[in-house]
Parts: structure tokens; sequence; C-alpha cells
């Protein structure tokens, strides 16, 4: 089955014109176009990224004193991209024109649009990131980070500070990590190893299991609970106890509180 690179319509055999949109079969393709803009920046940036083609996205920490975007585009006359900064806060986004959704073979089966995305910020930086489709990563940056994705896993490692992560299906993956962190998945599975912060830290996933490996010293409130589900904590908590069908108990003194929920699935805590 075959079917047309611009606007996604079936394809007879041997066609040599699409009888949808009237274009060549089989002709000269757009390349991939590749742009990188550099912005000079002070303190910390804020950046936001929004994506709603296919694609990856991954920020990395890199030079002091400036923000590198690299887009590399499929197709890049079927999206809507712009990179922008306003003072101390850079904008990047990638939005193709026509729908994912309405153009499914366009997309799976031809191609489509499509946009990676890679940027390096200092050490220090604020990072709103949405990204639709494809798995994001994020690595070394300290500060404020909220990633987002709708089918695509979540790679957040040796990050530090106030970080939240949201997906709909796909697996999210903490490694180093230190913090207040929230993660709220609907399918599929939460893996933790790093230090919580004395806040509120919350891992919740609707469907799938939660791994959390807590190192260093650990003064937490520690509330979890599986319907379908075993809970393991190694060691076990102080003071543990069954409480309104959750198992509850402390690391430390619990002056930070800790939660951890699922419907189906296994929770271990390591401590």
């Amino acid at each position: 089955m075959v079917f047309c690179s611009k606007c996604g319509a079936k394809l007879p055999e041997d066609a040599r014109f699409c009888p949808s949109c009237g274009s060549s079969v089989g002709g000269t393709s757009e390349k991939p176009s590749e742009t990188v803009k550099t912005f000079k920046v002070t303190g910390k940036p804020q950046v936001f990224v929004i994506n709603t083609a296919p694609g990856l996205v991954e920020v990395e920490r890199g030079p002091e004193g400036e923000v590198a975007v690299n887009l590399q585009l499929k197709a890049p006359d079927d999206m809507k991209c712009d990179v922008s900064q306003d003072g101390n806060v850079i904008h990047v986004s990638c939005r193709p024109k026509m729908n994912p959704f309405l153009g499914w073979p366009l997309y799976f089966f031809s191609g489509g649009p499509r946009a990676n995305i890679t940027i390096s910020v200092p050490n220090e930086a604020d990072l709103d990131i949405e990204n639709h489709f494809e798995r994001t990563t994020v690595t070394g940056v300290k500060g404020t980070i909220k990633v987002e994705s709708y089918t695509a896993p979540l790679k957040i490692h040796d990050c530090e500070g106030m970080i939240a992560a949201r997906t709909k299906t796909g697996e999210v993956e903490m490694e180093n990590v230190v913090g207040t962190v929230s993660v709220r998945n609907v399918t599929g599975s939460i893996r933790f190893s790093g230090s919580l912060s004395k806040g509120e830290n919350w891992f919740s996933t609707k469907t799938g299991s939660i791994e959390l490996e807590l190192r260093g010293e650990q003064d937490l409130a520690v509330e979890a609970s599986s319907r379908l589900g075993k809970i393991t904590c190694t060691p076990e908590l102080i003071d543990a106890h069954y409480e309104h069908g959750q198992h509850v108990g402390r690391i430390g003194s619990g002056a930070g509180k800790l939660i951890l929920e699922t419907k189906t699935g296994n929770i271990a805590l390591r401590h």
C-alpha cells in the first residue's frame, strides 16, 4: 500500500500523479533542513519548547551565557516553526500545518513532517517543554523543569530543582535527580533514582509499576498505595502500618512527604 508523500492519500498501483492533490509520484522530495541559532543570555534563562510534530526533543547542558537551538526538519514547508528571544526568554515551537491525527497516512506511512529539536542551555535554566509524539530527554540542568508528553517516554538525568513530568502513555525515567519531584502518568512505569527534598513529592500512575531508589539522607513521611499490586520497602519504613488502604511510614523524622500511588502495578521503594 502506497500513500502520497504530499497529502497522504492512497495511491493506485503504477500511479504517476496523486489523484487527490495532483502531486508527482516518486518526484524530487524535500531534503531535510538544519538550522542552528545561538542566543546570548545572562543569569538563568527561561526556555519554552512546544513540538506538536513527530520528533525528538533533547535538552542538555552547554556553555554558560548562551542558549543554542538546533532544528532538524523534514518537510519544513509543511510546518510552522519559530525560534525567538525576548530578553532572557527563549521560545521554540514547531507545528505541522496538517493535523497529525487527521493526516495519519502521511505521518505513519510516508514519513511526513518531522522536527528533531536539540537545545543546549547553561547549567542553571528553567525549562517548560511540551513534546507530543516522541521521546524527550533532559540532561544536566538545574532549575524549574516541567516536561509534558502525550504518547512518548520522558528521560530526565543528572538534574536538580523543582521537577514535574507528565505523560499519558509512556515510561518516565529519572536518574541521579535531586529536588522536589512530581510525576503523573496514565499508562507507563516510573523509575527514579536520586534524592528527594523535604517538600511534597508525588509519583502517580494508573497502569504501571513504580520503582524508587533513594540515595543519601532522606527525611520523608511515606504514603504508598496499589490496588492490584505489591508494595515493598527495603529496609522497612519506621512505624510502618496500613491505614485506609495505604502503606504508611517514614524515613527519618518524616519532615517531607512522599506519595506513591498506582492502580495496576507494583511499588518498590529502596532507601
